[in-house]
């Protein structure tokens, strides 16, 4: 696939890795929707970054809780830019909470923007492609989802590897889905971007660093214009995933 052109939907675009993948998208001419659920301000720097290209950029705003919202948020992509020809689920709950404090709340809203809201951009974006029109989904997935600490997150974050491979043989042969696993690429968000990184306890793997954004983002950018690749999981982890 040629990028060029291409409708792109982004979720949790505003900040951090998402808007690294809005960017890389925008960069290489995709129309970008930047979806966001809270950080109004960081998306709108997003599409002004984008705009500041010459390419064309939105915000739309949604709650992935919410099963309306997202399928209003396919819909209005649509409405605002075409139908959505590449997909990246990046937006995720990343919530502390061990097996004996799990609430089902919590367990329900993981599910919700971790797993079903995929899901349903996904069945929308097949919905609005013709039979023949190409198109990438890329769940933005961990490399290590077995996380006593998070066992809400680690459980639906498996459950997006086994969506993604589904997808890929569902959405065949016109559309690709893949996933991209991540190691340490940023801190995490409640410590300071300005903290030095040999301060952060992290455990880099093999590569010894902690991974760039850009990294990630051509990573995904590969996986758009390889038409070959589906159902796969590309680990952007310095390794880590084979210790």
């Amino acid at each position: 696939m040629d990028p060029n052109g291409k409708v792109a939907l982004v979720t949790g675009a505003g900040r951090r890795v998402g808007r690294s993948l809005a960017l890389m998208l925008g960069d290489s001419g995709c129309r970008v929707a930047v979806h966001y659920g809270q950080s109004e301000q960081d998306a709108n720097e997003t599409v002004a970054l984008i705009q500041s290209m010459g390419r064309e950029a939105v915000t739309i705003q949604a709650n992935l809780e919410d099963t309306a919202q997202v399928a209003s948020l396919a819909d209005t992509v649509a409405g605002r830019l075409g139908p959505i020809e590449i997909l990246v689920n990046n937006a995720s709950i990343f919530e502390k909470v061990r097996l004996e404090d799990v609430s089902i709340p919590e367990w329900d809203r993981h599910f919700a923007v971790n797993v079903r809201a995929p899901f349903i951009l996904a069945q929308a974006m097949q919905a609005q492609l013709t039979y023949d029109s190409p198109g990438k989904v890329i769940n933005l997935n961990d490399w290590r989802t077995a996380r006593p600490a998070r066992f809400a997150y680690g459980i639906t974050k498996t459950a997006l590897s086994g969506l993604t491979r589904t997808l890929a043989l569902s959405m065949a042969p016109h559309v690709q889905a893949n996933e991209i696993s991540l190691g340490a690429i940023l801190p995490p968000s409640d410590i300071s971007l300005d903290r030095p990184r040999s301060e952060i306890k992290i455990d880099l793997g093999p590569s010894d660093r902690m991974g760039s954004l850009n990294e990630v983002s051509d990573a995904m950018l590969m996986l758009i214009k390889n038409d070959f690749i589906t159902g796969e999981t590309i680990n952007v982890d310095g390794g880590r995933h084979i210790q």
